[in-house]
C-alpha cells in the first residue's frame, strides 16, 4: 500500500505512529502538506510542518517535548505494520 496520492500541497493530514487500537491511546502528528514527493534516504514521503501531536495527550502549542512546529516526514510506504488508515486526509473529510 501506498500512500502517495492521499494530499497535495496545502493539505492537512494525520500520520499515525502506531495503528489505533483498543486499550491504547492513539498516537499520531497532524499538519500541513509542504512536499508530496520528498525523498528522504530510503524512502519517498510527505514533507510536513506539524500543527498538532498527540502522544500521551493531545497538544498544538509547540514545546520542547512536542513536534509541534516542526518539520517532518511522512513515508508513503512503511516496511512493518502498514494499514490503509495510516495517513488520513483532514481536508478532504
Amino acid at each position: 500500500m501506498n500512500h502517495f496520492n492521499k494530499a497535495v500541497v496545502g493539505d492537512i493530514i494525520r500520520a499515525f505512529d502506531f495503528k489505533p487500537m483498543a486499550g491504547r491511546d492513539d498516537a499520531f502528528v497532524e499538519g500541513i502538506v509542504e512536499q508530496t514527493n520528498c525523498y528522504e534516504p530510503g524512502y519517498n514521503c510527505f514533507k510536513i510542518t506539524v500543527t498538532a501531536d498527540k502522544f500521551q495527550k493531545y497538544e498544538t502549542k509547540a514545546k520542547k517535548e512536542n513536534r509541534v512546529g516542526r518539520i517532518v516526514f511522512v513515508p508513503h510506504q512503511v516496511s512493518f505494520m502498514e494499514y490503509d488508515g495510516r495517513i488520513l486526509n483532514l481536508s478532504k473529510e
